[in-house]
């Protein structure tokens, strides 16, 4: 009973992630292998954060043109920090490939790109702790904000030498950012501007799921007093599990595909079953904390600290210490990031002046959550378009670009 809780659930909940069309053998290789297996240069670089967990990046430092003499220029990049949602990772924004995935285009139209991880995924370690240790996993997007994503820019600012970036995030990418300026708000004066795709802030849609999710089955509990500690698989179980069940070649007969067009919002003509079988290929651990706050949030209708845990006190994040301008993207069929709740979130920063635009990112009337990351005309729909926004951005507000 046990084993099927866990396998129903944790399939249940791996669907915020990423995906692509390679071979389930090819989704375990390493990132700077992927990057430079499509022509691009790469390179790794890890920080630490304030409380010891060791959190890796990858650097495209420029674009495939640039393979050979982007080392001998010596002219100055702007630098953008693209970071994942929850069970993602930096590879989020690679899998599609050259002239759909964000990060390639990003390199080909000459930025320095910095693709991050939070702790958690398989890009993270401790300096102490092991991911058997119960500590390991106690975060949520909270650690996240307060500690990862400001170890995450100050290493970018030490590499280039610049004092301000561009940051963006998809889903919890967002929150996280939010959460760093929020609670430290000298992190406004070192990034330039935010581009939040499918903010995911607020949830008074899933308010009804959080109560049975948290107040009736207490899966998280449980699970924790079985030692089991985190929203994750064994690689070789994962692998058997796709092979097994996500395989199907039509849609519409695919479980995997139904399951995530259920929870993210129906598209089936930007699906690809390919990408379907890596979505689930690729998942990358979390902790029940993550899961549990935002049910919190869900709970509260409040962007709230995890503080007292999930019936603890209600202490929202100080948004008026936010002051990044920031583009704010929603999918007009995205089921996590409602677009009510983007809008709701929308005027909750615009109160300081800060919101630069929002808007639908494309305009396919069905493209959903994790469209964002492997819609079929991902390049097009979304990517092209949105490059001409961040150029707009970066001549409003970083014309010169500041070494410091």
């Amino acid at each position: 009973m046990k084993c099927i809780l866990y396998l129903t659930f944790v399939l249940c909940s791996n669907i915020f992630v990423t995906s692509g069309r390679f071979l389930i053998q090819d989704a375990h290789i390493s990132v700077p292998h992927m990057i430079k297996a499509a022509g691009y240069p790469a390179e790794k670089h890890r920080t630490t954060t304030a409380d010891g967990y060791i959190l890796q990046l990858y650097r495209i430092p420029g674009g495939r043109r640039e393979k050979e003499n982007f080392k001998t220029s010596t002219k100055a990049k702007e630098a953008v920090l693209v970071m994942h949602g929850i069970f993602g990772c930096s590879t989020n924004f690679l899998i599609m490939g050259p002239d759909r995935s964000l990060g390639y285009m990003l390199a080909d139209a000459g930025y320095d790109v910095w693709l991050g991880n939070l702790r958690g995924n398989l890009h993270t370690a401790h300096l102490n702790l092991t991911r058997d240790n119960p500590k390991f996993w106690e975060y949520s997007f909270h650690e996240h904000g307060k500690y990862d994503v400001p170890a995450l820019i100050d290493k970018v600012l030490a590499v280039t030498g610049l004092r301000r970036i561009m940051y963006i995030g998809h889903s919890m990418g967002t929150t996280s950012l939010l959460t760093t300026l929020a609670l430290r708000p000298e992190y406004n004066d070192r990034v330039l501007a935010f581009v939040a795709l499918a903010p995911a802030v607020y949830f008074d849609h899933m308010k009804s799921m959080a109560q049975v999710f948290i107040k009736t089955f207490s899966i998280s509990d449980f699970l924790r007093s079985q030692g089991i500690m985190s929203a994750s698989l064994k690689p070789e179980l994962q692998d058997r599990l796709v092979a097994n069940i996500c395989s199907v070649k039509h849609s519409k007969d695919n479980i995997c595909t139904l399951l995530l067009q259920v929870i993210v919002g129906e598209d089936l003509e930007q699906t690809d079953e390919d990408v379907t079988m890596q979505l689930m290929a690729r998942i990358q651990p979390a902790s029940w904390r993550q899961l549990e706050h935002f049910g919190k949030i869900a709970l509260t209708s409040r962007f709230t600290s995890w503080e007292g845990g999930i019936l603890g006190p209600v202490k929202p994040y100080n948004m008026s210490n936010i002051k990044v301008p920031v583009l704010l993207l929603y999918g007009e069929n995205d089921q996590v990031a409602e677009k009510s709740q983007v809008m709701r979130l929308a005027r909750e920063l615009n109160t300081s002046g800060i919101v630069e635009d929002v808007r639908p990112g494309c305009s396919w009337p069905k493209f959903n959550h994790v469209d964002f990351l492997f819609a079929k005309d991902l390049g097009t729909l979304l990517n092209r378009p949105l490059l001409k926004r961040i150029r707009k951005l970066f001549n409003k507000y970083g014309l010169k670009i500041s070494i410091a």
